[in-house]
């Protein structure tokens, strides 16, 4: 009997650390899932800005062309 005792008490035990371990694991998750939201909106934001210097630049281009015919 003693040695049920003994079994239920470590099974109980590691059934709480791997509880925690799973509480660790999905907290884990959650801030790299966060991390990788923010790094995506930032990403988002550069191609924007990079997008409108690549408009710029365009137009810029073309302007340069049309004042080399009219010399």
């Amino acid at each position: 009997m003693n040695n049920c005792n003994q079994l239920f008490y470590l099974a109980l035990a590691l059934l709480v650390i791997i509880l925690a371990m799973l509480a660790m694991f999905f907290n884990y998750n959650l801030k790299l899932d966060r991390r990788t939201l923010k790094l995506e909106k930032k990403n988002g934001h550069e191609q924007d800005q990079i997008n409108l210097l690549k408009q710029q630049i365009k137009q810029l281009e073309e302007k340069l062309q049309r004042y080399e015919q009219n010399k």
